[in-house]
C-alpha cells in the first residue's frame, strides 16, 4: 500500500488544469485538423484561433462546433473514469469495455478520432492481433490520452506501468508505451511543482524525460532528443519555429512537437495552446497535449474563463477532477 501525500490547493488547481486544458485544447485546435500551418493563418489568421470557433471548410472536420472536443481528450476522459472507479488503479477489461463503448458513441466519431486512430480501436475490440508494422501501431492516441495517469497518487515506477499498459490495449508498439510514459511522468511532477524557469532546468527536464523515454524504447528517445537543440528557451517564443509547425499522427514526431510547443510557449498557457492549435497538421491532438502540460504547469486559474465555460462535457469534466483528486485524500 502506497502512503499517500495530501495535495496542496495550488497543487489540487493544476491537477485541475491538466484536465480541463486537455480538453480545452483538443477543442481549440479541433477547428483546424488537417490544414497546413500557412493554410490557417491565411484562412482563420492568429488571432481568431484564441476562441473557439466552427470547423474552417477545408480542413477534416469542417462540421466541428465551438466548444467540442475531440477523440483523445475522450479516451483520457475514459481512462480517468476508469482509474477513479478503481482507486488508482488500472483493470484493463474495464477500461477496454469503455474504449469499445465510445465506438458506437456518435459524439466520439464525431470527433476526429480518424481512420488509423479507430483501426487500433477496432482490434483491440475485436480481441484481434496487434500489429507492429502498421501505421495505427505508432498512432499518437495511446499517447495523448495517458494524461490522467500523471494525476495519481502513485510511485514512479507504478505510473510508468499504468501508462504503457494502457497504451498497450489499442497499440503494440514500444514507441506509444515509451511516450505515454513520458507524457504521464511529466504531468506528474508538474503538478507536485516542478519549475522550469530557467533554460538550465528545461535542458535538466529534457535529459531526465529522455532517460525515461530510453529506459523503455531508444527508438522514441531518439526523436525525443531532437526537440533540444534548436529551440532558445531563454526569452519567450513570440511564434512557432519551422520545426514545429504541421504536425503529424505519429507519436514519434507529435509527442516531441508538442512538447517543443509547450516549452518555447512555457510562461504563457493561453500562447502555448494557440500556437499549438495554429501549427498545421493534427492540431487537434498536439494542442490537447499542450493543454494538459500547460494546464498542469500553470493550473485551472490560467485556463481562460471563456474557453472553460464553452466547453462542452463540463460536468463530466469536474466530476473527474473530484474524483481524482479524492484519490489522493
Amino acid at each position: 500500500m502506497i502512503e499517500l501525500t495530501k495535495l496542496s490547493e495550488e497543487s489540487k488547481d493544476r491537477l485541475k488544469g491538466a484536465i480541463w486544458g486537455a480538453c480545452c485544447g483538443s477543442s481549440l485546435g479541433g477547428s483546424c485538423v488537417g490544414l497546413n500551418h500557412k493554410d490557417i493563418l491565411a484562412t482563420a489568421g492568429v488571432s481568431v484561433l484564441r476562441d473557439f470557433v466552427p470547423g474552417l471548410s477545408r480542413s477534416q472536420l469542417p462540421d466541428h462546433k465551438p466548444g467540442d472536443i475531440h477523440a483523445d481528450a475522450l479516451l483520457g476522459l475514459a481512462l480517468a473514469e476508469t482509474l477513479i472507479a478503481s482507486g488508482g488503479k488500472l483493470p484493463s477489461g474495464d477500461l477496454k469495455g469503455r474504449y469499445t463503448a465510445l465506438l458506437e458513441c456518435e459524439n466520439f466519431l464525431e470527433g476526429g478520432p480518424g481512420p488509423i486512430c479507430l483501426a487500433a480501436l477496432r482490434r483491440m475490440a475485436d480481441g484481434s492481433p496487434l500489429v507492429d508494422d502498421e501505421p495505427e501501431s505508432t498512432h499518437v492516441s495511446g499517447a495523448a490520452r495517458a494524461f490522467p495517469v500523471g494525476c495519481l497518487p502513485i510511485g514512479e515506477e507504478d505510473r510508468k506501468q499504468i501508462a504503457m499498459t494502457q497504451a498497450g490495449l489499442s497499440q503494440n508498439h514500444q514507441s506509444v508505451a515509451a511516450a505515454a510514459a513520458v507524457i504521464a511522468d511529466i504531468i506528474y511532477h508538474f503538478i507536485t511543482g516542478q519549475r522550469l524557469d530557467t533554460e538550465e532546468q528545461v535542458r535538466t527536464f529534457v535529459k531526465k524525460e529522455f532517460d525515461l523515454a530510453k529506459s523503455i524504447d531508444a527508438r522514441f528517445a531518439d526523436f525525443w532528443d531532437d526537440i533540444a537543440p534548436d529551440l532558445d528557451y531563454t526569452r519567450p517564443a513570440e511564434d512557432l519555429p519551422y520545426s514545429l509547425v504541421n504536425v503529424q499522427s505519429s507519436v514519434n514526431e507529435c509527442v516531441p512537437t508538442s512538447v517543443g510547443i509547450f516549452l518555447i510557449f512555457r510562461h504563457d498557457l493561453e500562447e502555448a495552446v494557440c500556437a499549438a492549435a495554429r501549427g498545421g497538421g493534427d492540431t487537434d491532438t498536439a494542442a490537447c497535449i499542450v493543454g494538459a502540460l500547460s494546464g498542469a504547469y500553470h493550473g485551472a486559474k490560467r485556463i481562460p474563463k471563456r474557453w472553460m465555460e464553452q466547453v462542452t462535457e463540463r460536468d463530466r469534466i469536474e466530476k473527474v477532477v473530484t474524483g481524482l483528486i479524492d484519490l489522493w485524500e
